[in-house]
């Protein structure tokens, strides 16, 4: 039976003189892979990065089952362009204080089909490389949950199929919270949340 990972209660969110949610209570069973949509300006990116900046630190947020390790990935790939994809997977690892197995490295590099270009600087990628190699980054340190908003930006066909079956695996071992306009084909997913339709009241996902 699904476990409760992550719940918020009586949430207020408010961006600049305009506010998002109003006594939002949602909680998050998992593992699995949960879309958030809505309008523009429904709150989706603020309330990925309210989690992520948040969750472990507001009396609206709880961890049920113990607190759990995050990352996420936002519009800004977080890259140094100047550095190769080794160095900057060798420096986000210094900076997060983070023990990397060289053999799980390689393994996350093959996944996305970069194996051959580890040692060229990011700024010869092309956007969705550059893509790949911060969606990289961001499963290496093994999250227990994983928010990702239009991760999908720059892939081509060939790299969404690639990208949709590494996130059809993934939400088997973490919760994965998935920003996303459009759903691409053959996408699981355990519950679409629609903040245009929940944003002044309270929702369980299980």
């Amino acid at each position: 039976m699904p476990k409760t990972i992550l719940e918020c209660k009586s949430l207020n969110l408010t961006v600049g003189y305009k506010t998002l949610f109003r006594n939002l209570s949602l909680s998050f069973s998992g593992p699995g892979l949960y879309i958030i949509q809505g309008e523009n300006g429904a709150g989706k990116s603020s309330f990925l990065k309210e989690i992520y900046h948040y969750a472990k630190i507001s009396e609206n947020w709880h961890f049920p089952e113990g607190e759990k390790t995050i990352s996420y990935l936002g519009h800004e790939l977080g890259l140094y362009t100047s550095l190769s994809l080794s160095e900057n997977i060798s420096y986000y690892s210094s900076l997060s204080e983070m023990s990397l197995n060289e053999e799980e490295v390689s393994a996350w590099i093959g996944r996305f089909k970069l194996e051959k270009r580890t040692r060229e600087p990011v700024y010869m990628f092309s956007r969705g490389m550059k893509q790949k190699a911060a969606l990289i980054r961001t499963f290496l340190s093994s999250p227990d949950i994983v928010l990702l908003d239009e991760p999908y930006t720059g892939l081509d066909l060939k790299s969404t199929e690639l990208f949709t079956k590494i996130l059809n695996e993934e939400m088997e071992k973490r919760m994965i919270l998935i920003v996303l306009h459009e759903i691409p084909k053959g996408l699981n997913c355990t519950e679409i949340i629609n903040l245009s339709d929940y944003g002044n009241g309270s929702r369980h996902v299980s």
